[in-house]
C-alpha cells in the first residue's frame, strides 16, 4: 500500500464509520474534508499520526489542505482588508500542533509584513518590530532566529527610525546578539567544533546598542520626556551584556540594569529578581562568595513571595557556591530546598492548568546536584 493510499485510508477512518467506509472514494478526499464540520479534529488526528510514523511532509500537506478547507467556516485565515493588527492577532492563535501551528502563524506574520512594507515613518518601524519579534520567537532553531533578526534589523534601518523609536531597532540588535551568544553556548554544551565564534561580535553589538540607548535616554530626561519603553530596553541590553561575566564591564552593566528595573518595577518583580540572581553568578565567578551568597539569598527571599518559578534555579546556584566554599552540608540542605521548590511549583502549575503536563527538567537538575553532594 502506497503512502498516499495509507493517508487517504486513515483520513477515511476518521471521517466515516465502518459501515460507510466501503462507499468512500479516496479521490474525493479534499471535497469530503472541505465539507466536514469536524475538519480541524480530523486534520489534527491525521497530522499527529503522520508525524508519529515519520511522514513529516505528508503531515504538513494534509494539515495545510485541511486548514485551507476549514477557513470559510472557522475563519482561521480569512482576514478582511490589510489590517496589520488583525493579522498579527491571528499569528497568536494555534492550530494543528506545534509544527503546523508554527507554520501558519509564520504565514500570518509574513502576510502582515507585506502590508507593513507599504507603510512609512514611525508607524512602519513599530509594526516591523512587532512582526519580527514574533517571527524570531517562532523559529525552531537558533540559526532561523539569527536569519529573522538580521532581516528585521535591515528592514527597520531602511525604514528610517527616529529618536522616538530608535529603541526598537536596538532591541532587535540586542536579540540578534543574544542569539549569537546562545549559538556559541550550544556548541560548547555539545562539545562541537567552535567554528566561527560570535561572542566578541555579539558583545560589541550589545555595547553599541547600550551606548545608543543611554544617549537617547539622557536626551529624553534633559527634555523632560522620559520614555519607559526606552529605559526598559536599555535595562534589557545592559542585563544581556552583564551576563558575559568574563568582561570587565559586566558588574557595572548589571548594577545599572538593576537600578532601572528597581525604579520601574520595584523589587517585587521577576525581572528584578533575575538581575539579582545574575549578580550572584557574577560574584561567584569572581570568587567573591560572600557577596554572591548575599545576592542569591535576597533573590530567593523575593522569589518565594513574588516569583516562585525562579526559586529552584536560584537555590541551585546558591548550593553550587556553597560547594565551591567546601560547605557540603550547607550545599546539601540548599539543593534539597531547591528540589522542594521545584516540586511545589510543578504541583501548583499543573493544578491551575489541567491541560499541562509536569516538566521534570528542573526536578532532575536538583536531584543530580543532590546526589553529587551525597557521593
Amino acid at each position: 500500500m502506497t503512502t498516499t493510499i495509507r493517508v487517504r485510508f486513515l483520513t477515511a477512518r476518521c471521517l466515516h464509520t465502518t459501515s460507510t467506509l466501503k462507499k468512500f472514494n479516496p479521490t474525493n478526499l479534499l471535497l469530503r474534508i472541505s465539507s466536514s464540520l469536524n475538519v480541524r479534529n480530523v486534520a489534527k488526528t491525521v497530522v499527529e499520526y503522520c508525524r508519529r510514523v515519520g511522514w513529516l511532509r505528508i503531515s504538513l500537506l494534509v494539515g495545510s489542505t485541511s486548514l485551507i478547507a476549514a477557513a470559510p467556516t472557522h475563519e482561521w485565515w480569512r482576514v478582511v482588508g490589510d489590517d496589520v493588527d488583525r493579522l498579527i492577532a491571528r499569528a497568536e492563535q494555534s492550530f494543528g500542533g506545534e509544527m503546523l501551528g508554527r507554520a501558519y502563524r509564520e504565514m500570518a506574520l509574513r502576510r502582515a509584513l507585506q502590508v507593513a512594507e507599504r507603510m512609512e515613518g514611525e508607524e512602519k518601524v513599530e509594526v516591523l518590530s512587532k512582526i519580527f519579534t514574533r517571527l524570531a520567537n517562532l523559529q525552531a532553531d537558533l540559526y532561523g532566529t539569527e536569519r529573522v533578526c538580521r532581516e528585521g534589523v535591515q528592514l527597520m534601518q531602511e525604514a528610517g527610525p527616529t529618536t522616538k523609536n530608535r529603541h526598537l531597532v536596538e532591541g532587535m540588535r540586542t536579540q540578534l546578539a543574544v542569539t549569537w551568544l546562545n549559538q556559541d553556548r550550544a556548541r560548547e554544551r555539545r562539545n562541537l567544533s567552535p567554528g566561527t565564534s560570535h561572542t566578541h561580535q555579539a558583545v560589541r553589538l550589545l555595547r553599541d546598542a547600550a551606548c545608543v540607548l543611554e544617549t537617547s535616554a539622557e536626551e529624553n530626561l534633559n527634555n523632560g520626556t522620559p520614555s519607559r519603553k526606552l529605559l526598559l530596553q536599555l535595562a534589557n541590553t545592559l542585563q544581556s551584556l552583564g551576563r558575559q561575566f568574563q568582561y570587565d564591564d559586566a558588574e557595572r552593566s548589571l548594577q545599572s540594569a538593576l537600578l532601572i528595573y528597581q525604579h520601574i518595577y520595584g523589587l517585587a518583580h521577576h525581572t528584578t529578581i533575575n538581575v539579582l540572581d545574575d549578580m550572584g553568578c557574577l560574584y561567584n565567578r569572581q570568587g567573591d562568595y560572600d557577596r554572591a551568597i548575599s545576592c542569591y539569598r535576597r533573590a530567593a527571599e523575593l522569589g518565594e513571595a513574588h516569583a516562585p518559578w525562579l526559586v529552584s534555579a536560584i537555590l541551585r546556584n546558591l548550593g553550587s557556591t556553597l560547594v565551591a566554599m567546601n560547605d557540603k552540608s550547607g550545599a546539601r540542605d540548599t539543593f534539597l530546598m531547591a528540589l522542594h521548590a521545584a516540586l511545589h511549583w510543578q504541583r501548583l502549575l499543573v493544578s491551575e492548568n489541567s491541560d499541562l503536563e509536569p516538566n521534570a527538567t528542573e526536578e532532575n537538575y536538583c536531584r543530580n546536584l543532590l546526589d553529587s553532594v551525597k557521593k
